[in-house]
């Protein structure tokens, strides 16, 4: 994951570890192969601060294939 440790909250009953917005974010290169103007465009309509790799990882393949209009 690179040379920046980040932090994750207590797992919230999926029993996968969450992790701040802006830590995924700033570990985007790292953690999906993409800038963090793209995580940031994924998560856009999103509620909440804590979110699963997982989740995130879901949320920016939804957002590559949205067709442009």
């Amino acid at each position: 994951m690179g040379g920046k440790k980040i932090s994750k909250t207590p797992e919230a009953g999926s029993g996968m570890p969450r992790y701040e917005l802006k830590e995924l974010k700033a570990q985007a290169k790292e953690l999906f192969g993409v800038r963090a103007e793209v995580v940031a465009g994924a998560m856009h309509d999103t509620d909440g601060q804590h979110f699963s790799i997982a989740e995130v990882q879901g949320k920016i393949q939804q957002f590559m294939k949205a067709k442009v209009v």
